[in-house]
This record gives C-alpha cells, structure tokens and sequence, in this order.
C-alpha cells in the first residue's frame, strides 16, 4: 500500500514545503500545533520548525505522523524527497543564472523584511536568494511566482489609488501577516457569532488603541477571525486586507500606514463586511479602473464601515445643527458633540471628512490618536 502511495504521489504544480501540507492536514481536522507535538511525542517547538520548514521530516518522524493522522508514511517520505530534489534543482538553475536571480532578490524590501522578522540578519548577497525563497516558504523562484501570484489574486486588499505600488512590498506585507495570523488559534468560523460581537468591538473602539488591541484579537479569535496587525510597508498603499486561510478560519490584516486609530478602525469594519458579506471565492483586489463591480464591493463595505462606527442618525444631526458643509470647526466643538452622542471624536471627524461635511484640510490634531504597529503586534 505504501509504495503505491508514493508512486502515485505526483503533483502538478510546483511543491512547496512539506510542512505548509502538515499545516493544512492539522488545520482541516482542527488539530492544535500543541496538542499534535503532545499525540506525536515531540516538543511543540520541533513541530514549529517542520511546518516552517527549518527542520526535515526523517523517516522516524514519517511514522509518527502515519500514527496520529493516518497518513502512510511513505507519504510524508515522498514530500520531503520530492521537496529536496526541488531545493537541488533550484541550485542547480541559480547557479546557472545566479546574476539574474540576485537580482531578483535584490528588489525585495530588505529593512521592512527585517522588522517583520521573515529574516534573522541582512543576508549574505551568496546566500540571499536562498534567505528569500526561505522567508517566503517556497522552493524556488518559479515556485514563488505561482504561489504568491495566487495569493496576491486570492486576497482583498483595501488599498489607496496611487502609483507606484511595489507588487514585492505587498508580497513581504502579506506574508508577515500570513505567519502572525497562522500562530492565532482560532475557533471555528462561525458569522453569527461574528456578527454578535460587533457591539462589543464598536465599544472598543472608543478606547486607546494600547489599552484594546489585545482584547480585540482575542474576541475576534473566539469566532474564527485572525485579526494580524502588520506595520505599514512603504510603497504598498494597503491599509488592510481580508481572506480565508481555511474554510473555518478568516484573516483580517490591519497596517498603521495613515497613522491614526480612527483610520485602523474603519479600515478594520471594512474588512469586517468582506468577511460576513462577500463570497469567500471571488477575487476582490483595489486598485484603479477595477471595473464597477469592484466598486459597488467596496462602496459596500465603506458604509457598513461608516454606520458601525458611527450611527447615520448622528450625522444627520451634526449636518441639522452646523450645516452639511463646514469649513471651520473648532476640536472643543466636536468633542462636546461626540460626548453627548457617546462615541469617540476621532471617529467622528473621519467619518464627517470622508462625506465632505468637514474638509480634509481642517487640523483637529487633538481630536485624533496617533498610532504605530510594533513588529511584534
């Protein structure tokens, strides 16, 4: 039996790392990392390394997964053996063409790739390829270019319009948020207990940003949802991102890039109304000229953003009282109208900027709480 599983095991597409399989297989059966090292006999940490590819599955690891997930050994065997011929061959091909593969590597935003911790140390320019497709969990440089293509079209990204976008900066960007968000367990997705606690999370909102952000991941993973907080990368415009990892787990990926905490929070609803409302495969990416669908999608999940936040009714009655266009508009004003509506005066003035009632252009920096992602977020 396990000679024909090996001869039968053929891919075809390009074989990433035999743990991104073990991930899968613990995710669909809704195993734990921890509870699988305990079943196994290993250190949870030594699982880790497998999955990320650090250490090798030898074929006494083979059997201990042939033990607790079925799974012949011979399959696992032939994972890794098909994984390590693909890491030979690579080498074979760079060390064919190794300018044009350093230059490749050399496009990659190396200081932001730092900080998120997708590498130890500034490489060697010998070994910089290798430190590459290593961060990113792939074999080779076709390998990266079909798995990360497919995740890129795979993913929704709330992003601004703007030039210049670098299509390796959002890559870096999203696999620091696939790595943070894959260590959050999470319970089974469930969109009625997701749609339950967006009260709660609405309550949060008011508070300072430090004082909630780990009550909003772990209130979000009660339902299923991974929220990653991922600092900006420059040249990217993402503010935030949604997609599934598994049928029963979703992502939402927060950036610092504007700055401000009533930023995050309407980018973070945004993503929200994704999640709960729009099909998990359809292929929803921002960018300009994205066709009238696409902005039916995202003017969509803008107001439900908006309303969460803040209530339709309270704008109605900021414009009644002051007027639907104001040009000047004091903080001690609007704070004074937040309070009495019980919701944060952040929140309100960017809600108020994006419908035009108070200009962009009017400086409310007291009304508005700066904020910055630590690496570790």
């Amino acid at each position: 039996m396990m000679t024909e599983r090996m001869t039968e095991f053929r891919p075809d597409y390009a074989p990433r790392l035999p743990g991104e399989y073990l991930r899968r297989f613990l995710n669909e059966r809704g195993i734990k990392i921890v509870d699988f090292a305990r079943r196994t006999g290993r250190p949870t940490k030594a699982i880790s390394e497998i999955i990320s590819g650090k250490v090798s599955i030898t074929p006494e690891t083979a059997i201990q997964f042939e033990r607790v997930l079925g799974e012949g050994a011979g399959f696992w065997l032939a994972l890794e053996a098909k994984h390590q011929l693909s890491l030979a061959r690579s080498k074979e091909e760079l060390a064919g063409s190794s300018k044009m593969a350093l230059d490749w590597a050399k496009r990659f935003p190396m200081v932001e790739m730092l900080k998120l911790g997708l590498l130890d140390k500034k490489p060697d320019p010998f070994e910089l390829v290798d430190h590459i497709l290593k961060a990113f969990g792939v074999s080779s440089i076709p390998a990266w270019e079909q798995h990360w293509q497919e995740r890129l079209d795979l993913s929704r990204f709330k992003q601004q319009n703007h030039n210049g976008i670098d299509p390796l900066g959002v890559a870096v960007w999203l696999r620091g948020a696939e790595i943070a968000a894959d260590r959050i367990e999470t319970a089974p997705y469930s969109e009625a207990a997701f749609r339950s606690i967006l009260p709660q999370l609405k309550t949060l909102s008011k508070e300072p940003w430090q004082t909630i952000s780990d009550e909003l991941v772990k209130l979000c993973a009660t339902v299923g949802v991974a929220v990653a907080l991922i600092p900006s990368v420059p040249r990217t415009g993402l503010r935030g991102a949604a997609y599934w990892a598994t049928k029963n787990k979703a992502v939402i990926v927060l950036s610092d890039r504007l700055g401000y905490e009533a930023n995050v929070w309407f980018a973070f609803f945004h993503e929200c109304c994704h999640i709960l409302d729009h099909s998990k495969k359809s292929v929803f990416i921002d960018k300009d000229n994205n066709g009238t669908a696409g902005r039916d999608i995202e003017a969509d999940a803008d107001r439900f953003s908006a309303e969460t936040i803040i209530a339709g009714s309270v704008v109605a009655e900021f414009k009644e009282t002051f007027g639907s266009n104001v040009p000047k508009f004091s903080s001690k004003a609007l704070t004074q109208f937040a309070n009495q509506h019980d919701v944060d005066p952040g929140l309100l003035l960017v809600r108020l900027q994006r419908e035009d009632v108070i200009s962009y252009k009017t400086q409310l920096a007291k009304i508005k709480r700066r904020i910055k992602f630590n690496s570790s977020s």
